[in-house]
C-alpha cells in the first residue's frame, strides 16, 4: 500500500485512480472548508500547483473553485504574502489558466480582510472580554 503521509486524502487528488480527476477539486475545496483543513489545503495546493495544472491541464479541474476555496480564509498579512509568492511563481506565461480572476479576488478578498480586522479588532476584543464568564 502507497502511503500518502499527513496530507493522505489531499494527496489521492493526484492519482486518478484514488480520486477521479473530475471530483479532485471537489475534494481539495471540501477539505479547505473545513476550519482544521483549509491550511492543510492551501499548503497543498502551493506545493502541487504546477504538477496539478500540468497533468490536469483545463479540461475536468476547477482551477478557480480551487484558488477560492483555499484562500477564502486568507487574513493576514503573512497569508497575504504567500498569496502574493504564489501568483509572482505561477502568474506567468498562463501559470494560472483558468484561476486568473479567481487569484485576482482571492488577493482583493485578502486585502479586504486584513483591514478588516485590523479596523475591528479592537472592538471585537472588547466585546468578547465583555462577555466573559466572570464567575469562573
Amino acid at each position: 500500500m502507497v502511503s500518502y503521509g499527513k496530507l493522505g486524502y489531499l494527496s489521492y487528488t493526484l492519482n486518478s485512480t484514488l480520486i477521479r480527476k473530475q471530483d479532485a477539486s471537489f475534494v481539495i475545496t471540501a477539505v479547505a472548508s473545513n476550519r482544521v483543513g483549509h491550511d492543510l489545503a492551501w499548503d497543498f495546493v502551493r506545493e502541487h500547483w504546477e504538477y496539478m495544472f500540468t497533468e490536469y491541464g483545463v479540461g475536468s479541474f476547477s482551477f478557480s473553485s480551487i484558488i477560492s476555496g483555499v484562500t477564502a480564509h486568507l487574513s493576514t498579512p503573512a497569508e497575504l504574502q504567500q498569496l502574493e509568492e504564489f501568483v509572482e511563481e505561477h502568474g506567468g506565461a498562463a501559470g494560472l489558466g483558468s484561476a486568473t480572476l479567481a487569484v485576482q479576488q482571492a488577493l482583493e478578498r485578502t486585502r479586504i480582510n486584513i483591514q478588516w480586522l485590523q479596523d475591528n479588532q479592537q472592538e471585537l476584543y472588547n466585546w468578547f472580554n465583555s462577555h466573559l464568564d466572570r464567575s469562573s
